[in-house]
């Protein structure tokens, strides 16, 4: 469970990270370089966020796996609910068959709005993150002082604010 310390330092890191992430461009000309010290901006953050991730995901796989042991019971008693109503083996057979081909087209269906959801995600960030580049440019060919840190500071405060917001579940 994330303490409110935690979540204040996960914000902190990430605030400033998102500052020096968007920062870069007024510090660094070389691309390369940028592109470096951008991933370097992105290691405190993982490093931060990553004992807090590992006890979600640990939640979450212990929940699916709940779910499915409550859905295999339910499913194996309306199977056996049915054989004792006076219907055959072969009826639970095909009911058996119509929930494997469900199954299926269920899980192809969601592997389908994951792999869609992905690629408009990153199509959405290389976009945004596109034009703040060129924000800061045509601010920098404006004349503007560190135009990319300007841009950096507020992105950081929000990032923090965003941060510091509790999860629905620690409300309650």
């Amino acid at each position: 469970m994330t303490t409110p310390k935690d979540r204040a330092r996960a914000a902190v890191v990430s605030g400033l990270a998102t500052t020096a992430y968007y920062a870069v461009p007024d510090l660094l000309h070389s691309r390369r370089a940028r592109g470096w010290a951008k991933v370097a901006c992105l290691v405190p953050v993982v490093a931060v966020s990553l004992p807090t991730s590992r006890e979600e995901w640990d939640e979450l796989r212990t929940s699916a796996r709940d779910a499915r042991a409550a859905l295999a019971a339910a499913q194996d008693g309306g199977t056996e609910a049915a054989a004792q109503e006076g219907g055959t083996e072969a009826a639970a057979q095909d009911d058996e068959a119509v929930r494997a081909g469900s199954s299926v087209r269920f899980k192809v269906a969601m592997g389908a709005a994951a792999a869609v959801a992905l690629v408009g995600s990153t199509v959405a960030t290389v976009a945004a993150e596109r034009w703040v580049f060129r924000r800061g440019e045509a601010r920098a060919a404006a004349g503007v002082r560190y135009p990319h840190t300007r841009t950096a500071l507020v992105l950081g405060v929000l990032s923090a604010a965003v941060g510091l917001i509790p999860e629905p579940s620690e409300s309650r």
